[in-house]
């Protein structure tokens, strides 16, 4: 059973350390998404403090977690509204991947994002990460428009909270807490 749940003060460091266990895993590939160095203990300690950061459990185990913000207009500038809610650093252990975790927690942010009445579920990844895209892509979401920075790009992804219901995708809530 996976169950996920608001993470605390006390969890700061399987926080860290899933995030840190992605980055270096993307960096030992060149995949350019999440630099290591990024990731602090105080960087934990602040998301942890200041934003909606959840953990996933399974078998007494940390196995994921992700970030909620409501808000993001560095990145979606003029597009940021109300209406939406955002999902950042999706990460699963990546000793477990390829069992599915990383789409169960993605439904699971979805599901929250609708439940706090947001018409719209957004996240964005780097433009050059082609597997990453193709994932999102694959998930229904829709591709918006690319951000393009100071050296980097990011490509920007939405899906209408109604389309959850209107596929049939229906949430197991026997799988998360």
């Amino acid at each position: 059973m996976l169950r996920v749940r608001r993470a605390t003060p006390d969890d700061v460091r399987d926080v860290l350390a899933i995030w840190l266990n992605a980055a270096e895993w993307l960096q030992a590939r060149g995949i350019d998404q999440w630099n290591p160095e990024r990731f602090t203990p105080e960087g934990a300690e602040a998301a942890v403090r200041e934003s909606e950061v959840y953990l996933a459990e399974s078998g007494g185990e940390v196995v994921g977690t992700y970030l909620l913000a409501w808000l993001d207009p560095y990145i979606w500038k003029e597009l940021d509204n109300a209406e939406s809610g955002y999902i950042h650093r999706l990460a699963v252990r990546r000793d477990l991947k390829g069992m599915g975790l990383g789409l169960r927690l993605l439904r699971h942010a979805e599901r929250q994002i609708a439940g706090r009445g947001k018409r719209l579920i957004r996240l964005d990844c780097m433009a050059d990460n082609k597997r990453l895209n193709r994932y999102y892509l694959d998930a229904g979401y829709a591709f918006v428009r690319r951000h393009v920075d100071d050296g980097w790009s990011a490509n920007l992804y939405e899906k209408r909270a109604a389309d959850l219901f209107a596929e049939g995708d229906r949430f197991d809530e026997e799988d998360c807490d």
